[in-house]
Formats: C-alpha cells, sequence, structure tokens
C-alpha cells in the first residue's frame, strides 16, 4: 500500500510538472504566432500601437485572467470574446483599448516591432517558482522596398 501511495504521487506530481511545461510551450508557439502578425502589421504600413494590440490578442489564450471588463460585468452580457477582439483591434488609443480589454497576462508583454520586417516578443510566465521569459521572433521576407525607406 505505501508503494503505491509514493508511485501515485510521483505520476501525479509528473503529470503536473509535464501539463505546466506544455503550457509555457502554448506560450512559446503563441508568442512566435504573435511576432509573425507584429512583423506583418508592419510590413503593410501599421503603427507600432496597432503592432501592440496585433500582438495582445494573439496571445489571449496564455495571457491569464481577463481583467477589463470583468466577468460579472452586466455590460458585457451576450458579448462575445471574439467580439470584444475586433472592437479592442479598432480603438483609436491606449487610453480607450485598456478601457475596453485587457488580460493580466499583457502587462508583462514586450512587443518590438523592428525595421525591415522583423519584430520580437516576450512575456515573462511562472514555472514552479521559476519566474521564465518565453520569446517570439518573427522576420517578414520580401520586405517592401517603398517601407523600408520609410525607415520601418
Amino acid at each position: 500500500m505505501l508503494e503505491t501511495v509514493l508511485a501515485v504521487l510521483v505520476v501525479t506530481f509528473l503529470f503536473l510538472a509535464l501539463f505546466r511545461l506544455s503550457h509555457l510551450l502554448t506560450g512559446k508557439i503563441l508568442l512566435e504566432h504573435a511576432a509573425m502578425r507584429v512583423a506583418r502589421a508592419r510590413a503593410v504600413g501599421l503603427n507600432d500601437f496597432m503592432c501592440v494590440k496585433a500582438a495582445r490578442i494573439c496571445t489571449i489564450p496564455v495571457a491569464g485572467r481577463r481583467l477589463v471588463p470583468a466577468a460579472d460585468d452586466p455590460r458585457t452580457d451576450g458579448i462575445s470574446e471574439p467580439a470584444l477582439a475586433r472592437t479592442y483591434l479598432r480603438t483609436p488609443n491606449g487610453a480607450y483599448a485598456n478601457g475596453l480589454l485587457r488580460y493580466e497576462g499583457w502587462e508583462d508583454l514586450r512587443v518590438t516591432p523592428g525595421r525591415g520586417g522583423a519584430s520580437h516578443t516576450a512575456m515573462k510566465k511562472d514555472w514552479f517558482g521559476l519566474n521564465l521569459e518565453l520569446n517570439g521572433e518573427a522576420e517578414v521576407d520580401g520586405f517592401p522596398a517603398y517601407l523600408a525607406d520609410q525607415g520601418l
């Protein structure tokens, strides 16, 4: 019986560790996707604020708890998450955007739209007390020459 209890504890710990590791790998994949979206947004001439919004929307699945609007906010009854995300992407400034939609993981998200269609994204994640930083990088091939001439 003692052996069974110890075996169950070890197997449970391994399962939980693998579950958390899969969450980290999902975050890494989504940061790579966000970096590609930022590079694409930059390639079509969007400004830094639009690039940050694109990266934030891509990281919603790993961004944690939604802070704004609160889950029990009666004003959002019947409004789906994709509808909120579409409205968020159309916001004109940061103050309005943060008042419309915000997640706790977005505070740690860093977006660096680079020059020439390159981009970098980073987010901090906790893994059993270790504060890890996940990174994503992307570059658009064949960046349009007229945008490169404008310093983008």
